[in-house]
């Protein structure tokens, strides 16, 4: 199974199920994001960027607020955002960075994933 057909399936299986309608849809796209998004954890710098050395350890805020302002009600693709950026902290500074260039310390980390399998729905759809 690849990659995007993996990620198809977890957003099926996780995320609509059960879902009928554009309303339950994005209902259920709240309710997912909102139980993946409110917890702050490590992560490791891997890419290059002006502000935080590779190799530097972050912490990746609460960062529920960026799938707010994005309008989870409107999710379709017209309308939706992909979330490109999340705040991390590090030395007391706050900064944007780009999740490509964030690796979870902690393994299997969900805010991630989440964050994944909504810029490829709405790529997708």
């Amino acid at each position: 199974m690849d990659e995007n057909e993996y990620r198809s399936n977890q957003i099926e299986d996780k995320v609509i199920v059960d879902c009928y309608n554009d309303e339950e849809i994005s209902c259920a796209w709240e309710c997912y994001m909102e139980e993946r998004l409110s917890e702050s954890f490590k992560a490791k710098i891997i890419g290059e960027n002006p502000e935080i050395p590779v190799g530097e350890v972050v912490t990746v805020k609460d960062n529920l607020y960026q799938f707010d302002e994005i309008g989870s009600i409107i999710w379709k693709k017209d309308h939706a955002n992909t979330i490109h950026y999340l705040e991390v902290e590090w030395n007391d500074e706050e900064f944007d960075i780009d999740i490509k260039d964030l690796k979870p310390l902690k393994k299997d980390n969900e805010t991630l994933k989440a964050i994944k399998n909504w810029n490829y729905w709405i790529r997708k759809y």
